[in-house]
């Protein structure tokens, strides 16, 4: 089963730095236009407007894959332009998805950790209490045998001098 002709899959274009400041700048002249024209609805003080720029020879936005260069031939390319390329790839998504899934692993392992090291805190409480308890049954015991000793000694006396 094939597609269709005519469903076409969306294909995404790499707009230069030339036609992103040229939009940008549209954009702030059409903001300080509407402030110009509705003065309620602005909230800052009326700037005057841009200088005027050179739009694109046929007016309309690049659709090719066309990269600004700078005098190096390297393309030139903004952080957040790139940043916002990495957050729109679904493998930054899936990257971002990933490293929640770990560090929530990372605390719920460093939280398991101090679970347990407060049950053994405990535990090493009763066995230390269990030791004292020991030692002074042992001390209790032998003060017993010597008692028992001096005891069977002076039985032992007695009969001898009847």
């Amino acid at each position: 089963m094939s597609r269709p002709p005519s469903q076409t899959t969306p294909q995404f274009y790499r707009v230069s730095e030339r036609d992103l400041t040229e939009i940008e700048l549209h954009s702030v002249d059409s903001i300080n236009d509407l402030h110009r024209t509705h003065p309620e609805h602005s909230h800052k003080g009326t700037r005057p407007p841009r200088p005027a720029y050179t739009p694109s020879p046929n007016g309309n936005l690049s659709t090719c894959d066309i990269t600004a260069v700078n005098q190096r031939g390297h393309p030139v390319s903004s952080k957040w332009q790139s940043r916002l390329q990495d957050m729109l790839t679904p493998s930054s998504s899936r990257a971002y998805a990933m490293g929640c899934a770990i560090i929530t692993l990372l605390l719920l392992t460093v939280l398991l950790i101090f679970y347990f090291l407060v049950q053994q805190g405990g535990a090493l409480r009763m066995l230390t209490e269990a030791v004292r308890e020991k030692e002074a049954a042992a001390t209790e015991l032998s003060l017993l045998i010597q008692e028992l000793q001096a005891l069977r000694h002076n039985l032992t006396a007695a009969r001898a001098g009847t």
